[in-house]
């Protein structure tokens, strides 16, 4: 009885690995595109518009800084021409954002042309920032508060800082539910141990970056932190977030608002 189930097994093994099959996968290559990405505040800054290009799916993740464009932003019809600073990297100098201009980009890169507008929505300030433990008592996470515009279409995106330390995760806040209502965003990061370097301790520095959004970047910061982005993505195939460029380019222009609060943990 033994002896024939063994033989039997011996039998079978060999047959199974003449099953096996090598399945070669063929990936195909998607083209490479420019991404563009701007931003004008209503800060004492250059405005800067960064450009870079994709790689193909079989290259590294070093995206390739582009030289040469000619960068454009008008505001309210005034144009201003972007110095390029560095590979890929175009500012201007000695311009402030205004709040309820309409800003314009265009860029031009080896005869191909790409353009975004964008309005600056009034600025919001916080008046409330404290760090607390989160719901479960084990992490402290940061709090701010402020009160929403009633009528106004905001959207709110926060950057966290822990000792200068940026925080990767994606924080925004949609008024449409609560147009007009005081907020208060607990920006939960996400942590479940104890060693993870985004826990906020007792000495820390917290800074809070507030940024007032028009719609159509709202959705683009939704769609990336949903869509695959750093965050917490929910769909089972990330895609390429929405973008307010046009010409087929990845990224994004924004004119927005920036203010910021900032404690010392007790």
């Amino acid at each position: 009885m033994y002896r024939v189930r063994y033989s039997f097994l011996l039998f079978l093994f060999p047959f199974v690995l003449s099953c096996q099959k090598v399945i070669d996968i063929q990936v195909k290559e998607s083209d490479t595109r420019y991404v563009i990405e701007g931003i004008v505040t209503n800060e004492s800054a250059p405005w800067k518009v960064k450009i870079s290009q994709t790689n193909h799916f079989n290259a590294d993740n070093n995206f390739l800084n582009i030289s040469g464009a000619v960068v454009k932003i008008r505001d309210n019809g005034i144009e201003h021409l972007l110095s390029e600073i560095s590979p890929g990297v175009y500012q201007t100098s000695g311009v402030t954002g205004v709040p309820g201009h309409r800003y314009e980009l265009s860029v031009a890169i080896n005869g191909e042309s790409f353009s975004a507008t964008c309005t600056m929505p009034q600025p919001v300030l916080p008046d409330t920032m404290y760090v607390a433990y989160g719901p479960f008592g084990q992490f402290r996470f940061a709090s701010i508060g402020f009160t929403d515009p009633a009528g106004i279409d905001n959207g709110y995106r926060f950057i966290q800082y822990v000792n200068g330390v940026k925080d990767p995760r994606i924080f925004w806040h949609d008024d449409e539910l609560s147009d007009g209502d005081r907020a208060l965003i607990m920006l939960d990061t996400g942590i479940d141990k104890k060693d993870d370097p985004r826990n906020i301790d007792s000495g820390d520095e917290v800074i809070i970056e507030m940024q007032i959004l028009d719609r159509a970047m709202l959705n683009y910061w939704y769609t990336l932190r949903t869509g695959g982005g750093v965050g917490s993505g929910s769909i089972a195939a990330p895609a390429n977030p929405v973008t307010n460029l046009s010409g087929d380019a990845l990224g994004y222009f924004s004119a927005h608002t920036v203010s910021r609060k900032k404690v010392i943990v007790p």
